[in-house]
């Protein structure tokens, strides 16, 4: 244990010892301050944060998460944000312009009657 933190060795789910499967530099500590997961890397040059963990408990979620963000995926990953952000512009747009046309249409409405 190291200040507010504790490194999780042993877990229910086995992920600490599924993750030292991928990169025996993945290690998995606990912050009792934010009382969040956090997985590191040994073997990262500075940091050794990896990532913050999204969910309130260790499961396979995150062993699916960590395999997605490491670095050897990166530019497959940023492609995939890149069609995600431009799916939802485009949804943003298509809603605005039928807001647009809804609004419109109910003004010429409102002139006619």
């Amino acid at each position: 244990m190291i200040g507010d933190t504790a490194r999780i060795e042993h877990d229910l789910f086995g992920i600490a010892a599924r993750l030292r499967a991928i990169d025996e530099g993945y290690f998995v500590v606990y912050d009792r301050r934010k009382c969040a997961f956090e997985v590191h890397n040994s073997r990262q040059r500075g940091s050794t944060l990896a990532l913050s963990v999204p969910y309130p408990r260790l499961d396979a979620r995150t062993v699916t998460l960590v395999r997605k963000t490491r670095a050897e995926n990166a530019k497959r990953l940023f492609e995939e944000m890149e069609r995600e952000n431009e799916r939802r512009q485009h949804r943003q747009e298509k809603e605005t312009i039928e807001r647009l046309c809804g609004a419109i249409d109910a003004a010429q409405k409102g002139e006619r009657g």
